[in-house]
Formats: C-alpha cells, sequence, structure tokens
C-alpha cells in the first residue's frame, strides 16, 4: 500500500467514525474539513456503508446524512429521552416545516396544540401543564444540538428564556435550519405508509435482493459498530453462527473501516475506542455513583469464585449493597430524597446496571454481565479511565497485536 492510499484510507476512517457518533453532519465549524474529506471519498465511503452495515449515505456540499437504523431500536443510553419527549422532538419537525426562518416556544407550543386537537390518534399537548412544556424545552434543546435550532444571541440568554417559559412567563428566539430539519428522518418507510412502529426500524425492504448471509453479517456488523459491548448470547442464532465462522472477516472489517481495535473473547466482542461506542456511566449524581461502587463490589465477587460464576443471589446482592451502603453514608446521607440503607442503594443503583447492560435479573438473583469489569476500580488508580484499560473484561495491561490476534478464539470466561 503507497503512502497515499494509507494516507486515503485514514481518511475514510475518520469519516466513517465522524458520522457513527453524528450521522448528521453540517458545514459549521470542524465539521468543514470533514465534509470536505466526503464529497472527495463520497464514491468508497457509500459502498462501504452499504457493503457491510446496509445504511445508505447521502452527501451535499453542506450536508453529510447517515441513515443509520439501529439493529437494536431498544437499547438505549440511561439518559435517552422519554417516549413523550420523542413523540414531542417528532411532531417538533412536523409543524417547523409551516414556521419561517425564525420561531419563538410558544409558536411551536400553539402549533403542538392545533396539530394533536386535530389528530385524535395522538396525545394533545396541554402548554398550561408545567411537565408539557418542561418536556417541550429539552426537546428544542436537543433539535439545538442537532443543529436545526439556532438561539438568536448568546447561549446563556436562550438558556434563561426557556428557564422562564417552563415556569410559564417566558418566550425564546430561534433561527431554523429547514435543509438540516429535512434530512432527520432516517426511517426506511415513510410514517404516513406505516403501519406501526415497528416498520420504522424495518429495513428488510430497503434489503431486496441481498442474500440471507449478506443481511445477517450486515445486522452483525451494526451490532458491532453501535453497542459497547456484544454478547454471544445476546445474538440471534444465525448472527451467532455468522460470527463464530467468519470471525476473522468480520473483525478486519471493523478495525479497519473504523481505525481501531477490537477485543474479543469467548463472551463476546467490544470496540476498544473511548470516543466510538465505550459506555460512559450517567452523569453524577447518588444513584449512579452508588452504581458505579456496586458495579466494584460485584467486579469482585464474580472474581473471587472458583469457579468463576456470574450468578449473584438476592440474599448475596443484599449483603453487597449493605456494603455500599457503609462506604456511602462516609460521603452522603441521602440517596433519592431517602436515607442511605442497603434497599435504598439497591433501589437506586441496580436499574442503573440494568439499564446499562451491566447486569440482568434472573429467577433468584441478578446476572453479572462481562463489561462490568469496565467499571472496576483498580488499587491506587480509582475508578479507571482511558479507553486502554476499559475493556470487556477489564484487562489492565493489553496484549501485543501478534497475542491479540491469537487470542482471538480464546476460551476464557467470566
Amino acid at each position: 500500500m503507497t503512502s497515499r492510499s494509507r494516507e486515503a484510507a485514514f481518511e475514510r476512517s475518520q469519516i466513517i467514525r465522524a458520522l457513527l457518533l453524528r450521522p448528521l453532519l453540517h458545514r459549521r465549524g470542524r465539521h468543514i474539513r470533514t465534509l470536505d474529506l466526503a464529497r472527495r471519498h463520497q464514491a468508497e465511503l457509500r459502498r462501504w456503508f452499504d457493503h457491510h452495515l446496509g445504511w445508505q449515505l447521502h452527501v451535499e456540499r453542506d450536508h453529510l446524512r447517515l441513515f443509520k437504523i439501529p439493529e437494536a431500536p431498544d437499547r438505549q443510553g440511561i439518559e435517552a429521552p422519554t417516549a413523550r419527549q420523542s413523540a414531542l422532538y417528532c411532531l417538533l419537525l412536523a409543524v417547523l416545516e409551516d414556521c419561517g426562518q425564525q420561531t419563538v416556544i410558544s409558536e411551536l407550543a400553539e402549533k403542538l396544540t392545533a396539530v394533536t386537537a386535530t389528530h385524535t390518534a395522538l396525545r394533545r399537548f396541554d402548554a398550561t401543564a408545567h411537565r408539557e412544556r418542561f418536556d417541550l424545552v429539552a426537546m428544542v434543546r436537543l433539535l439545538c444540538r442537532h443543529g436545526i435550532l439556532a438561539p438568536t444571541g448568546d447561549a446563556g440568554t436562550a438558556h434563561e428564556h426557556e428557564k422562564q417559559y417552563v415556569a410559564g412567563s417566558g418566550d425564546a428566539l430561534y433561527d431554523v435550519d429547514h435543509r438540516t430539519a429535512a434530512l432527520m428522518l432516517a426511517a426506511p418507510v415513510a410514517p404516513a405508509q406505516a403501519t406501526g412502529p415497528d416498520e420504522l426500524f424495518d429495513a428488510l425492504g430497503a434489503e431486496q435482493g441481498r442474500t440471507a448471509n449478506e443481511l445477517t453479517r450486515q445486522a452483525l456488523m451494526r451490532r458491532l459498530v453501535d453497542e459497547p459491548v456484544v454478547h454471544l448470547y445476546d445474538l440471534p442464532g444465525d448472527q451467532r453462527d455468522y460470527f463464530l465462522a467468519h470471525t476473522d472477516e468480520v473483525l478486519t472489517a471493523v478495525r479497519l473501516g473504523l481505525d481501531t481495535r477490537v477485543e474479543v473473547r469467548a463472551e463476546g466482542a467490544a470496540v476498544i475506542d473511548e470516543e466510538l461506542t465505550d459506555l460512559e456511566f450517567p452523569k453524577a449524581s447518588a444513584p449512579s455513583f452508588a452504581a458505579l461502587v456496586l458495579a466494584d463490589r460485584l467486579c469482585g465477587e464474580v472474581e473471587s469464585r472458583s469457579p468463576r460464576r456470574t450468578f449473584v443471589s438476592h440474599p448475596r446482592l443484599f449483603e453487597l449493597t449493605a456494603d455500599v451502603a457503609a462506604d456511602l453514608l462516609q460521603l452522603i446521607t441521602t440517596i433519592n430524597g431517602h436515607p442511605i440503607d442497603a434497599i435504598r442503594v439497591k433501589e437506586a443503583a441496580l436499574p442503573v446496571l440494568v439499564q446499562l447492560g451491566l447486569a440482568e435479573h434472573v429467577s433468584g438473583g441478578i446476572r453479572v454481565r462481562p463489561a462490568i469489569a469496565r467499571y472496576r476500580a483498580m488499587p491506587g488508580l480509582g475508578t479507571r479511565k482511558g479507553a486502554e484499560n476499559l475493556m470487556l473484561f477489564g484487562a489492565h495491561d493489553l496484549p501485543s497485536p501478534s497475542a491479540r490476534s491469537s487470542e482471538d478464539g480464546s476460551d476464557d470466561t467470566l
């Protein structure tokens, strides 16, 4: 490979990484160079996304849009919008079509009220309710992060006006980017033609003509690039069989396409890359801190057993949460407004670990999943940071590249 071809491959990998992080990019700030490079490599990029992931790439001078359909749409982050907020987000995109180049929150609220009153199947928007105004502002801010709305003036003033609106006495003015709004929809079926929500994620209509093997490979690849950790026992049978039969081929495509590393063990695979798919705990709060301490306790519980077992019974879990409560009481006195004890810690911390996919409820207790080792505290270092240490099994030292290659088929189990 020549130096120019290596440079071109690196440029394409950086564009792929950028699109996996933000599937809609526009010509603002740090994305200017990305868009210019994407126009130069658009043919190769379209082929890569279509072949490996079954996703379409749309390239314009000022916009770059990856029409990304998640393989497991029910999996979402701990801070994902609620169902009501998600519905309001979609309705906002619809009513923005009737807005001019600028709009205010009160106008958006009026349009939401009108459209939800017209369509009886929709839950009516009530601008007199505090929670409705709160959810509206939350989705307006999300539209701002996606580049569809832009506050006029400085961001601090806009946030203050938004708070006043939630309180019932304010308003805020925004510029509207209609082209970016038009590119937001990524569903393979137009909502007006869908018979139900599931069809909005059904990409099969766009995959006509592909073989069963191609569909299986693309579904597997979508999981690998879009989820922090892929456990083999989570995969459908066809994807698991394909992965075991074509491990080197699949992982080489991920490594080269994303310019990243992948850890593979008997339990599954994980992209080791903080920027792309590494899983962060939610923002600092008593429940998230309790969950982090409990994760460390569960790691120690699992690793101290011989042979290793991932099951933790309810009585043992209560003992561990009692230890966590004792630690927390040295720093804080309440959690979710209640005095700290073993029961409160379990009620606050365990749902965080379950939602992050680090533990799951089973009969008689919980099952600890291998990825929880990412959050084990290291002696003298506190909770570990950095992709080098955030591995599927929490290994502190990375093996050499040659050793990693030889380990791809290892039988290590947690």
